[in-house]
């Protein structure tokens, strides 16, 4: 091998080495610039993940949140048909004392009249015999 073999054998190694270390740096590039893309797309699906909990514990606070209302509505209107029942209850006994009292009272009324005609009937009774008495006395004479 002469010299100038040695010598081109010796620059296309170099040749060589440069370029494997050029594709080398390459290559290095690119799988820093993959590893960037992989870590970008990794923290924007954290970014995602992160998003979508906040959105479920949003929506699960306000459903907690709405059910909690709904129960006390459903309470208020327990409690307000319970109320409206007493005063219906109280209202409905309160007609039916009346009722029973003026029942009573028109029965000691009736009574009463019934009475009061009986007196007047034996009153009358009596007047119609003594008078049918005087009236046979005075027919006798």
């Amino acid at each position: 091998m002469t010299t100038d073999e040695l010598y081109q054998a010796q620059m296309e190694n170099r040749f060589l080495k440069e370029t494997i270390a050029a594709l080398r740096e390459e290559l290095e590039k690119e799988r820093i610039c993959r590893d960037d893309d992989v870590q970008k797309a990794l923290a924007d699906a954290h970014d995602n993940i992160k998003q979508l909990k906040e959105t479920v514990n949003s929506l699960r606070h306000a459903m907690e949140k709405m059910a909690i209302e709904h129960d006390k509505d459903k309470q208020k209107v327990i409690a307000d048909n319970h109320d409206e029942t007493n005063q219906l209850r109280g209202m409905v006994d309160a007609m039916r004392y009346e009722m029973e009292r003026r029942k009573i009272q028109y029965e000691d009324e009736v009574a009463t009249i019934r009475r009061s005609d009986r007196e007047e009937l034996q009153q009358l009774e009596e007047a119609i015999y003594t008078l049918r008495q005087k009236l046979e006395g005075y027919e006798k004479r």
